[in-house]
Protein backbone atom coordinates (compact mmCIF):
# COMPACT_ATOMS: atom_id res chain seq x y z
CA UNK A 1 0.00 0.00 0.00
CA UNK A 2 1.18 3.25 -0.60
CA UNK A 3 0.45 6.69 0.69
CA UNK A 4 1.52 10.23 0.03
CA UNK A 5 0.13 13.54 0.87
CA UNK A 6 -0.46 15.72 -2.55
CA UNK A 7 0.56 19.18 -2.82
CA UNK A 8 -2.73 21.34 -1.70
CA UNK A 9 -2.97 19.16 0.92
CA UNK A 10 -0.22 19.52 2.49
CA UNK A 11 -0.45 23.36 1.89
CA UNK A 12 -3.52 23.33 3.42
CA UNK A 13 -2.42 21.55 6.77
CA UNK A 14 0.72 23.73 6.84
CA UNK A 15 -1.80 26.79 6.76
CA UNK A 16 -4.12 25.83 9.13
CA UNK A 17 -1.23 24.86 11.47
CA UNK A 18 0.36 28.38 10.99
CA UNK A 19 -2.41 30.21 11.70
CA UNK A 20 -3.27 28.50 14.49
CA UNK A 21 0.41 29.10 15.92
CA UNK A 22 0.68 32.66 14.96
CA UNK A 23 -2.54 33.40 16.92
CA UNK A 24 -1.27 31.87 20.28
CA UNK A 25 2.47 33.07 19.95
CA UNK A 26 0.94 36.51 20.97
CA UNK A 27 2.31 38.21 17.93
CA UNK A 28 3.29 41.81 17.16
CA UNK A 29 1.29 43.19 14.15
CA UNK A 30 4.68 43.42 13.01
CA UNK A 31 5.83 40.10 13.22
CA UNK A 32 2.88 38.45 12.23
CA UNK A 33 3.04 40.65 8.76
CA UNK A 34 6.39 39.77 8.52
CA UNK A 35 5.37 35.58 8.85
CA UNK A 36 2.49 36.10 6.73
CA UNK A 37 4.31 37.52 3.91
CA UNK A 38 7.03 34.78 4.37
CA UNK A 39 4.43 32.17 4.11
CA UNK A 40 2.62 33.85 0.70
CA UNK A 41 6.35 34.33 -0.95
CA UNK A 42 8.19 31.22 -0.06
CA UNK A 43 5.59 28.41 0.86
CA UNK A 44 3.04 28.89 -1.54
CA UNK A 45 2.06 25.91 -4.06
CA UNK A 46 4.80 24.92 -6.52
CA UNK A 47 8.31 26.65 -4.59
CA UNK A 48 10.92 24.84 -4.26
CA UNK A 49 10.34 25.45 -0.33
CA UNK A 50 6.67 23.83 -0.67
CA UNK A 51 8.11 21.26 -2.68
CA UNK A 52 10.84 20.42 0.12
CA UNK A 53 7.91 19.81 2.49
CA UNK A 54 5.96 17.90 0.50
CA UNK A 55 8.93 15.40 0.13
CA UNK A 56 10.21 15.88 3.77
CA UNK A 57 6.53 14.80 4.65
CA UNK A 58 6.03 12.26 2.32
CA UNK A 59 9.60 10.63 3.20
CA UNK A 60 8.60 10.97 7.09
CA UNK A 61 5.18 9.14 6.31
CA UNK A 62 6.92 6.52 4.55
CA UNK A 63 9.55 5.62 6.89
CA UNK A 64 7.02 5.90 10.12
CA UNK A 65 4.72 3.39 8.01
CA UNK A 66 7.53 0.81 7.22
CA UNK A 67 8.50 0.98 11.26
CA UNK A 68 4.96 0.55 12.45
CA UNK A 69 4.78 -2.58 9.65
CA UNK A 70 7.76 -4.00 11.30
CA UNK A 71 6.74 -4.10 14.65
CA UNK A 72 3.75 -5.59 13.98
CA UNK A 73 5.26 -8.36 11.99
CA UNK A 74 7.78 -8.70 15.15
CA UNK A 75 5.22 -8.19 18.01
CA UNK A 76 3.45 -11.96 18.67
CA UNK A 77 -0.19 -12.37 18.43
CA UNK A 78 -0.41 -13.53 22.35
CA UNK A 79 0.94 -9.66 23.03
CA UNK A 80 -2.30 -7.84 22.32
Amino acid sequence: MEVQFKDDELAEAFNVLFNHMADEAGLSDKDRAMLKRWKSSSMKLGSDDMDDLVRKANEDLLRGLARRERSQIRKPDWAD
